[in-house]
């Protein structure tokens, strides 16, 4: 199941054919983009951060990484993080997470490729937005609920208990400032490579 995995599991070093539960030490994220409204950014509350933002994205289990291998594995995990966290459901259409080829993308991309992460872009319009109220199997999705931007726009996801809101970021260097607590700073790191952006 693109559902499964064990969430509470320790980590796990990423030998792919062991088949242990957990997770590989791979994690996977979505650079979600809306046609007009610009980047999608979920908000958190964090007991040490305070409020922040995050891109949709987490960990990559390691039974995906055993059944699919590590590219595969890392698509299927986003398209999982992707609907777990927003309702966006991608998992019958992987074509549109398109894969960022990180080391491409110079010596900032190949530190972010050797850190285990994995990147993903998703355009999105108005025809994506979230109509119900998922329900997964075994009641997975319980604590659910519809939500609309902070930042207004009409356009609706179904957030998971994890996040408290999202918004939209019309500008790249303020979508990646805004996710700068997130993920240590890589995923700062990653809009801005992704959008030919430069560090300030």
């Amino acid at each position: 199941s693109l559902l499964g995995g064990d969430r509470e599991g320790g980590s796990y070093p990423g030998s792919a054919g062991s088949g242990a539960k957990g997770r590989s030490g791979f994690r996977s994220f979505v650079v979600v983009k809306h046609a007009k409204h610009g980047f999608m950014l979920l908000e958190a509350t964090k007991a040490r951060k305070g409020r922040l933002f995050q891109l949709p994205g987490g960990h990559v289990d390691a039974e995906e990484l055993a059944a699919h291998g590590e590219r595969e594995a890392c698509r299927v995990a986003a398209a999982r993080e992707l609907v777990e966290e927003t309702g966006l459901d991608m998992r019958e259409s992987m074509h549109r997470l398109v894969p960022v080829d990180m080391e491409a993308m110079g010596e900032k991309g190949h530190k972010l490729q050797q850190s285990r992460r994995r990147y993903y872009r998703l355009d999105i319009n108005d025809s994506d937005s979230v109509q119900d109220i998922m329900t997964g199997p075994g009641g997975s999705f319980r604590g659910r609920r519809l939500a609309t931007p902070l930042s207004m726009e009409d356009f609706r996801l179904c957030l998971s208990h994890e996040h408290t809101g999202f918004k939209f970021e019309r500008d790249g260097a303020a979508a990646a400032e805004a996710v700068a607590q997130h993920s240590g700073g890589y995923n700062k790191q990653a809009v801005l490579l992704i959008e030919g952006l430069r560090d300030v």
